[in-house]
């Protein structure tokens, strides 16, 4: 604590939120009535909702808010939902009736007095407010370092900033609504499945430590335990659960007892890679959560050529000990083609780090592709390169407003190809699946596809999820909760990869309380917001209806007929029985 004469001023490090309107001058001089009527109804709504995310305001005057957050998820969390809000309030109204805000924050040490706050901490969140874009979020690198991954949301780069009064370049990020799937994000901390009794066959790969001085071979590390993990999701007999629920122990101080009670498993895979120029050495350990007890483990001394022999070595290891020989001799029939340059799946491996942020920043899926591209070059005939630079093109359109239908038609020639080098490729087959369904809505391959992706790679929890939106379309409602299910068995932290589907489908069952529950959980409800206001709908709620339509329509950027549009059902009936419905809440 310091003593200014007899101030007393102490420190403490804080995540501070700063907004105001734009414009709001000259909505003033124009109607100042209705123009703090407004105010007032807007100010009630986000008061509420930094209140919600456990925000304090500190500083008020006139058109502007200043709280601060123990935490940085929540403060960003907040502000998105802010904006959200007010997106949704402004939906509708003449443009003179609408109120238009941003937001900027920052986390860094203030000094308090008196329940105020001071410091450049403080004046750098003010300033990136005004720098943000309209009805945007601008926050500081700093906070963007704490936040990265870890909420529901994409950025851009704004650069290094010029900021009024700061005496230093601030690097800022601008905060986007989510952009593609969050496939990789390692965002969950609660249990949502509890396992009574593991399955004989049940196992963990946890992230293979990279033992290397250089860190940038991180990538390799996740690589090949990610490559592990995908070959043992292949065999029938074993459950393996998902790298997003097993690599989030990675940063977990936990016994293996204790992760094996958590995810509801008999066995854990774990281990180290050393690089040392061309040569490597791998340490692989299969451990019985049980007791803890090592059941096998191995080393391995290779130059970088054999990994895909060591990754054969020790899933056949791994197999024949938890279900037997007889599995383990499947390998052959199962493995997916490898390429013949090592540079090759190198590249694949630094563009699947990039592909893994992609929903993050535009130039990190653009990067990707990149990498992807030139894996192509060094080994044309390298099928998961192809395969994964349709996936990444596909991903491209996120990032459009309008998205390019070349994009498409590239995306899909490049998973042709990957097809007709490696059949047995999963990954493949999905990619096309939903090409098929989304962009040519050829239905019958679609399901094809899908069902081949699910067949050559039971265990992995995207194929599963894809699929089971697939079957959803296909109006194969129970089958696709079924799924689900098993989805959320191997991926006991489950996600709105899971939870979206999920809801929709017990929507489309009529079990409307049991969707509003599991709408509940979706981080991102950008997707869904038609389905969640046909929900409250069905229930009863008729101002939620409405409220939530509102925000469809603020969020998305559709209406009514090109959200229907965007919907592959295979049946008519069932889309003209959701317009009918739609359209009426949009009467009240």
């Amino acid at each position: 604590m310091q003593n200014w004469g007899n101030i007393s001023m102490e420190r403490k490090l804080t995540t501070i939120f700063a907004s105001d309107v734009v414009g709001f001058s000259k909505m003033m001089g124009e109607d100042e009535v209705k123009t703090l009527k407004i105010l007032n109804e807007r100010r009630l709504a986000i008061d509420k909702i930094i209140n919600e995310n456990g925000g304090v305001i500190f500083g008020s005057a006139g058109d502007s808010v200043i709280a601060e957050f123990s935490s940085p998820i929540k403060a960003s969390e907040a502000a998105i939902a802010v904006q959200s809000k007010m997106k949704t309030m402004n939906q509708g109204q003449p443009e003179t009736d609408q109120m238009i805000f941003r937001v900027g924050i920052n986390i860094g040490d203030v000094m308090v007095s008196e329940n105020n706050l001071f410091g450049d901490a403080v004046n750098i969140a003010a300033r990136l407010e005004a720098a943000a874009k309209p009805s945007g979020i601008c926050v500081s690198k700093t906070l963007f370092d704490m936040i990265n991954r870890k909420i529901m949301a994409s950025f851009e780069d704004a650069g290094d900033l010029e900021l009024k009064n700061i005496d230093f370049p601030i690097k800022a990020f601008h905060v986007l609504d989510n952009k593609g799937t969050p496939r990789f994000n390692q965002d969950s901390e609660t249990i949502e499945t509890v396992v009574k009794t593991a399955e004989p066959g049940s196992v963990a790969v946890m992230f293979f430590k990279n033992l290397s001085k250089d860190e940038e071979q991180e990538y390799f590390c996740e690589g090949f335990s990610e490559d592990l993990l995908s070959m043992l999701s292949r065999y029938n007999k074993l459950v393996v659960i998902s790298s997003h629920a097993s690599f989030a122990y990675r940063e977990k101080s936990k016994t293996f007892k204790e992760i094996g009670k958590e995810l509801g498993v008999k066995y854990i895979i774990h281990g180290s890679v050393r690089k040392l120029g061309a040569r490597m050495r791998i340490n692989a350990n299969l451990v019985s959560t049980n007791n803890e007890n090592s059941v096998w483990s191995n080393n391995f001394d290779l130059l970088a050529d054999e990994v895909f022999d060591v990754q054969d070595k020790i899933a056949e290891e791994i197999v024949s000990t938890i279900v037997g020989r007889v599995e383990a001799d499947l390998l052959n029939k199962i493995k997916s083609k490898r390429p013949e340059n090592m540079d090759s799946y190198d590249l694949v491996l630094q563009g699947l780090e990039y592909a893994k942020r992609g929903n993050v920043m535009k130039k990190n899926t653009e990067r990707a592709v990149e990498l992807f591209e030139k894996a192509i070059e060094t080994e044309p005939s390298y099928a998961r390169a192809h395969a994964w630079r349709a996936c990444t093109l596909s991903n491209l359109a996120d990032w459009q407003d309008n998205p390019d239908p070349e994009l498409f038609k590239n995306a899909m020639d490049s998973a042709n190809l990957a097809l007709e080098l490696d059949p047995s490729e999963p990954e493949v087959h999905r990619i096309i699946g939903a090409l098929k369904l989304w962009y040519e809505r050829d239905h019958d391959m679609a399901k094809y596809h899908f069902e081949k992706a699910r067949e050559l790679c039971p265990s992995d929890v995207f194929i599963i999820s894809r699929y089971s939106i697939m079957l959803i379309y296909f109006c194969e409602f129970e089958k696709a909760l079924s799924e689900l299910n098993r989805a959320k068995r191997l991926d006991p932290f489950s996600h709105d990869l899971i939870f979206g589907p999920e809801a929709t489908c017990q929507y489309l069952l009529g079990e409307y309380d049991e969707a509003l529950k599991t709408f509940k959980k979706v981080k991102v409800e950008k997707n869904y917001l038609f389905y969640i206001a046909l929900t409250h709908k069905k229930i009863g709620n008729e101002e939620q209806s409405v409220e939530k339509l509102k925000e469809a329509y603020a969020t998305t950027g559709m209406d009514i007929d090109s959200f229907i549009a965007s919907q592959p059902f295979n049946d008519e009936s069932v889309l003209s029985k959701l317009k009918d419905q739609l359209e009426r809440i949009a009467v009240n």
